[in-house]
């Protein structure tokens, strides 16, 4: 009875390469540690998402109102576009924040990285904490 649970059918090998092609596809889809930005004569540009990422987040963080920020950055249609998550203190003014950021992730596509294709940044507020306690 044993052996009889080693056999495999047709269909059992059929599904069994049909999951490893699934898995192969998968990982060749799978998106890019880094992100091109342009290509000259000279040579490309490569950043990697991390630390695009941690650039946007540490602009964030610099700002008064916000505690902690998460970024993530895509590209869709030609365009880079921003996500930003924020956690904000309670006197926080959510209005100038957004202004001020949309303004500092253009800055920094367009005069430190070079690119001049920058999509919509979208901007959330997941959160509110408390302000740190002054001795």
């Amino acid at each position: 009875m044993p052996s009889a649970l080693l056999e495999f059918t047709g269909n059992a090998y059929v599904l069994a390469w049909g999951a490893v092609a699934l898995l192969v596809l998968l990982w060749i889809l799978r998106p890019a540690g880094t992100l091109r930005l342009c290509i000259g004569e000279k040579g490309e540009l490569r950043i990697s998402r991390h630390a695009l990422h941690r650039l946007i987040e540490t602009c964030c963080e610099q700002l008064h109102g916000v505690a902690t920020a998460r970024a993530s950055v895509g590209r869709r249609g030609g365009k880079f576009t921003v996500s930003i998550r924020l956690k904000v203190r309670p006197n926080a003014k959510l209005d100038a924040i957004q202004g001020y950021l949309i303004q500092e992730v253009d800055d920094i596509f367009r005069e430190n990285l070079g690119v001049g294709a920058v999509g919509p940044v979208d901007i959330r507020v997941v959160g509110v904490v408390r302000d740190p306690a002054k001795f």
